[in-house]
């Protein structure tokens, strides 16, 4: 194993995805420098108050940047790796070994048998996990599922023998993204099971807390997808560090947005397409009837989305309403 291995790599970036786990909550140095930040644009004016406020928005965006870069750097050099089918299979084998045995440690030291007479369930099991007090333990939890998510994303990417595949694998992965967190099984545990949809998503902590307190997380899907976007660069020969900046960038912006409340949600899968497109497009040879094609099933992936905004538009509505009191208790864990 040579000094240029992607797998010294792979070990560097887990190294800062644990360092940023456990410094991030402890730099209180930000949210003073937020502090001072407000209290000065109360007294500022123009031009001062713009170059304030631009600085506040860096400050608070640090701590998402810093672990976006750190899971994507892990899920990118993970995908560097020749492993081929069996390699892929070992590896998403030895991650769930590992995630079995970090989740008994969790059952055990709720000692959640006892209190229940009986093992737990499934979903039981997905409460114990999102619940679960941050930690050690869990900070290796959530690397596992990141490394788990990219196994099973490289095994996908080896079915992928053309360049030109990514385009249309992208465009229906951002399709399907928008349909399952907007209207389907991602809405829907987030409405009755959050605490499973908390224990599989990847945490983005807030800084200077003390202890981690998530901001904002990452969906399984998204290290998943960009592990198969990955493999598929680097075997087919495409510009792979272009790809990752242009990836890291736009998933970046994307969990930026989310955070500062620009969007209410933001399909992450959707940042990747364009990413994807973006990095490649002169890379694309498609002839005349794959670009029509593809146009086509383009427009009806976007032609689809004000149906999906009017569909779930009357459901949020009568949610708000105080006549229906039922439905709020249910939304929670």
């Amino acid at each position: 194993m040579t000094r240029k291995s992607p797998v010294w790599y792979l070990a560097a970036s887990l190294l800062a995805y644990f360092a940023l786990w456990i410094g991030i909550p402890k730099a209180r140095f930000l949210p003073a420098i937020l502090h001072w930040i407000d209290a000065a644009l109360r007294h500022s004016r123009e031009p001062l108050s713009t170059v304030l406020s631009i600085c506040g928005i860096i400050i608070l965006s640090i701590p998402t940047i810093a672990f976006m870069a750190a899971q994507i750097s892990v899920v990118y050099y993970f995908a560097k790796m020749r492993l081929g089918f069996r390699g892929s299979l070992l590896w998403l084998v030895g991650c769930l070994a590992g995630l079995a045995v970090v989740v008994a440690v969790m059952v055990w030291r709720v000692d959640a048998v006892a209190k229940l007479h009986r093992l737990p369930n499934l979903r039981e099991i997905g409460f114990i996990m999102g619940m679960y007090r941050p930690g050690l333990l869990k900070m290796v939890m959530y690397a596992i599922i990141l490394l788990t998510a990219s196994s099973i994303g490289y095994m996908v990417s080896l079915r992928i023998k053309d360049r030109n595949l990514l385009l249309p694998v992208v465009m229906f992965a951002a399709s399907i993204d928008f349909w399952t967190v907007t209207a389907g099984p991602v809405s829907s545990m987030m409405s009755h099971a959050p605490e499973i949809v908390t224990a599989i998503s990847a945490p983005i902590p807030q800084a200077g807390t003390g202890s981690f307190v998530p901001a904002i997380m990452m969906g399984m899907g998204d290290p998943l997808f960009m592990a198969v976007v990955f493999a598929a660069v680097h075997r087919l020969g495409l510009n792979a560090r272009r790809n990752f900046v242009f990836v890291l960038v736009a998933m970046t912006l994307a969990m930026l947005a989310v955070l500062m409340g620009l969007a209410p949600f933001l399909p992450a899968l959707v940042a990747l397409a364009v990413a994807v497109v973006a990095a490649n497009w002169r890379e694309f040879k498609l002839s005349r009837q794959e670009k029509i094609s593809t146009a086509i099933v383009g427009v009806v992936l976007l032609a689809t989305l004000p149906l999906v905004w009017h569909i779930l538009k009357p459901k949020t509505e009568i949610k708000a309403k105080p006549a229906t009191p039922i439905a709020a208790p249910r939304s929670r864990p």
